[in-house]
């Protein structure tokens, strides 16, 4: 019986409890598949990252060698992936000390990226001056601004 969690999880266990029902199978395949989840920015870098993601890792009979599937909705990105597979399999060995994977497959699938480009909401003129009220107080302007968009993302839904 599974121990349930309370209160705040890191996001390391968060991302552990979502991809464990699709990995039950096997625990080496789960742990280097949540390693990249966790650290694919970095592996990949910041501007490819939102277009692509680790599928899947299939291990050769003698589980000695692994071939890493990368989903990929660009095919610009998935261009620059294949000629530069080399590189991500050294980045990918410097994450676990050892070449953990020795092939990378590119596999193209279509879907809708969201570039982060959100769309200004805007309050009645009362919330708002609640809103800038309520934020004027903190010193740290960055930390304000986000305060302030969470508070419209609430008020908006009401």
């Amino acid at each position: 019986m599974k121990k349930p969690t309370y209160g705040l999880q890191s996001i390391d266990q968060k991302i552990s409890n979502l991809l464990k029902p699709i990995f039950a199978g096997s625990k080496k395949e789960f742990v280097i598949i949540n390693n990249l989840v966790k650290n694919w920015p970095e592996i990949i870098g910041k501007k490819y990252a939102p277009f692509s993601y680790p599928k899947s890792i299939n291990f050769d009979k003698s589980e000695k060698s692994a071939k890493l599937v990368i989903g990929v909705y660009n095919s610009s990105v998935g261009f620059f992936l294949e000629n530069n597979s080399e590189f991500l399999l050294e980045k990918i060995a410097m994450l676990y000390g050892y070449k953990a994977i020795s092939k990378i497959i590119i596999k193209q699938e279509p879907k809708e990226v969201n570039l982060g480009k959100a769309i200004e909401i805007k309050l009645p003129a009362a919330q708002e001056k609640f809103l800038a009220e309520k934020v004027g107080e903190i010193e740290d302007r960055d930390l304000a601004e986000i305060l302030q968009k969470l508070g419209r993302e609430v008020f908006k839904d009401k």
